[in-house]
């Protein structure tokens, strides 16, 4: 084990205060602390980021709060109520998740489709308003399309 492990697993990861910080008060203001994840890191031979991850994530709507790390793993968290989907995305990515599954079927449903495939991104579904038909574009959303996007978070 080398000094820069024995610095992140006592010092770096334990005291990273900022990160911690944000991942308190996001969990405060979703009302929720979520569930945590953990990827191996990048530089000890994981596939992927935590910033590919959280883009792949952001794709599909899954918000990413309260980073950290320590020698070998890059920890995250998500809503708890999007957990299950968020599991669900990262499975299919081929992410390698050094944690206990939060729901047994995932790896089922990420086994049993071909390896890359993964579902159409919600930012890029055409949004069809129950006035407009399908194929028509939405001009603008105003005050309610804020309003509405405002709910969402």
């Amino acid at each position: 084990m080398s000094i820069m492990d024995l610095l992140d697993d006592f010092v770096f990861g334990p005291f990273n205060l900022i990160d911690r910080a944000e991942g308190l008060l996001s969990g405060i203001r979703y009302g929720d602390l979520g569930r945590q994840f953990a990827i191996p890191r990048a530089d000890k031979g994981g596939p992927f980021t935590l910033a590919e991850i959280e883009d792949l994530l952001a794709r599909y709507g899954v918000v990413v709060f309260g980073r950290t790390h320590d020698a070998n793993h890059m920890y995250f968290h998500v809503k708890k109520r999007q957990a299950r989907w968020a599991e669900y995305l990262m499975l299919h990515a081929g992410v390698e998740l050094c944690n206990p599954t939060v729901d047994e079927r995932n790896p089922g449903y990420a086994a049993s489709h071909a390896p890359g495939w993964m579902p159409r991104p919600w930012s890029e579904t055409e949004r069809v308003e129950p006035t407009q038909t399908p194929g028509q574009k939405v001009e603008s959303a105003g005050f309610a399309g804020i309003v509405d996007w405002l709910n969402r978070l």
